[in-house]
């Protein structure tokens, strides 16, 4: 796959790539911003941004943003994660000119207007509020403060109530200034487009654009940490998550890292479903998954079940994992594993904003490119010696974990040991 790419003169990214028999175009403008890339002071702040850039700019109030992501069919909203923020929207091709518009608009020219500033305040906080009463949630926002402990990787996207409490418009706009800079953005198309036509409209609406602020720099190394965090609450489950050290996004390590995922928790036909729900009925919820970072990765394992079975579960999934460690990953287990990632990857990138999204991301990290047909080709090609190096490496490196749930009796992770 030949991807269309060029470097405005001002530093911004261009990546384009498009997709025969569609009728739309998805585009993503990506700012190397997120909890990472924030002080202890600013955490928070990235989020924030992405909020307050929907309440007005200097060309429209709130009322005509909405009016015109209404008028270009409704497909228009932003996201932040630990590494970047994200604002986007899919129109149709001959719409592509508006829609640059509207996002040159909402990332160069926002007001971030003083009532509506203390109004999104207690957005944020509520937002903050549902993730801490959400045990799920919150048990697994726990397990990264474990395992990043004094990491700029363990900072919250959402920030703390005291930080979103404080927050200034001043402070917005200095934080605006440092981080949004042409160096550190990517534009990513993917869809029903003409290159030139896209170019000449993107240099138009961010030309101008000027630098400065401040680069985004690489991320720290993660050290392997083993901390552990208990939070006490009167729900009717225990939420356990136990984190292992892994690797990053771009490491070789990745593609079998991701097939090790889908077969130890990541499918119905998984060790941990099937130890845990199938045979013995002790879980509804029980997966594993992987976080995969420019600078770091981590593997977890997650369950929820009642406190009087908690401590079965968590010694069923120790007996997995040094199972695993014992016996190693089998052939015919492999082999359906790195077919069931394959499709899942498929399945996952048949949309023009699952590409776009992923092309911007890969770009922004990475500097690179990685394409569709490059990363079935690199799940290919991972051999189950692969799969078991990894799975030693992972699992034999010092784990962090997190429990969420009501008191009693201190749950043991002696059959993780």
């Amino acid at each position: 796959m030949a991807y269309d790419r060029i470097t405005l003169p001002n530093g911004l990214r261009i990546i384009g790539e498009r997709m025969e028999g569609l009728r739309t175009v998805a585009v993503g403008v990506f700012v190397r911003t997120g909890a990472v890339n924030e002080s202890a002071a600013e955490n928070g702040y990235s989020h924030f941004v992405e909020h307050m850039v929907f309440k007005g700019t200097s060309k429209k109030d709130a009322a005509a943003l909405a009016d015109e992501m209404d008028r270009l069919g409704g497909a228009t909203n932003a996201f932040t994660t630990k590494e970047s923020t994200c604002f986007y929207t899919k129109v149709l091709r001959e719409d592509l000119g508006r829609g640059i518009g509207l996002l040159q608009d909402l990332v160069l020219h926002p007001e971030f207007p003083a009532a509506d500033l203390e109004r999104e305040k207690g957005v944020v906080l509520e937002e903050i509020a549902m993730c801490e009463d959400n045990p799920e949630d919150l048990v697994h926002e726990l397990l990264s403060d474990a395992q990043y402990q004094g990491h700029p990787l363990g900072l919250r996207i959402l920030g703390t109530e005291d930080n979103i409490r404080s927050v200034t418009r001043e402070a917005l706009f200095r934080f605006l200034r440092t981080h949004y800079t042409p160096e550190n953005t990517v534009v990513s198309l993917a869809g029903a487009y003409d290159w030139q036509e896209a170019v000449d409209l993107l240099q138009a609406a961010f030309g101008a654009w000027s630098g400065g602020g401040r680069p985004a720099g690489g991320m720290p190394p993660a050290p392997a940490q083993q901390n552990h965090i208990v939070r006490l609450k009167d729900v009717e489950q225990t939420q356990i998550c136990i984190g292992y050290p892994a690797f990053a996004g771009n490491a070789p390590e990745s593609y079998a890292q991701l097939i090790l995922s889908t077969l130890f928790g990541g499918a119905m036909s998984s060790r941990l479903f099937q130890s845990i729900r199938e045979r013995n009925g002790l879980a509804y919820s029980v997966y594993s998954y992987v976080s995969a970072y420019s600078g770091a990765g981590q593997m977890e394992l997650y369950a929820g079940t009642s406190p009087e079975t908690a401590q079965k579960v968590l010694d069923l999934m120790g007996a997995e994992v040094k199972k695993l460690l014992r016996e190693g990953v089998k052939p015919e287990e492999f082999e359906k594993a790195r077919q069931s990632a394959r499709i899942s990857f498929v399945m996952g990138q048949e949309s023009n904003t699952s590409r776009m999204r992923g092309n911007g991301n890969v770009l922004l990290l990475y500097d690179t490119t990685r394409s569709f047909e490059e990363i079935l080709e690199k799940l290919q090609n991972t051999t189950c010696d692969d799969v078991n190096d990894v799975a030693r490496r992972i699992f034999s490196s010092p784990y962090s974990t997190a429990v969420v749930g009501r008191g009693g009796a201190p749950l043991s992770f002696d059959a993780f040991a």
